[in-house]
């Protein structure tokens, strides 16, 4: 599934799904998380599509790095990453030939979120 078109919700999408690669406790965020994320206006698949394609290639380095990023990252510095690295021709390249998956690392913790989000959905 393609990520839909950027709207000018998204920094908060990318911002709530960016603390999944933290280098803490990400499930003490899980609820807080998942009610930004109900809030959107996108499907779970179009979140998941917005995980792996746009935040994940941006973030993931912090679950490899030495004393990585754990308070949270800059709304505006993270954005714009995710701006540049989607304007990239080899973004495009990649996300046509590789098929998308979630990182091992947060796979679990992201599946959890899901779930939270839809349960606050069915309450609405």
């Amino acid at each position: 599934m393609q990520p839909p078109a950027p709207s000018p919700d998204r920094p908060a999408v990318w911002s709530a799904l960016s603390e999944l690669f933290l280098d803490t406790d990400t499930a003490l965020g899980r609820s807080a998380r998942a009610e930004r994320l109900a809030r959107s206006p996108y499907t779970l698949a179009q979140l998941e599509a917005i995980l792996i394609h746009e935040v994940q290639p941006v973030c993931s380095a912090n679950l490899h790095t030495p004393a990585g990023e754990w308070a949270g990252f800059d709304a505006d510095t993270l954005a714009a990453r995710i701006q540049a690295h989607l304007g990239s021709h080899g973004h495009r390249w990649l996300r046509r030939w590789l098929p998308g998956r979630v990182h091992p690392m947060v796979r679990d913790e992201w599946q959890a979120t899901a779930n939270a989000v839809i349960q606050r959905r069915r309450r609405e």
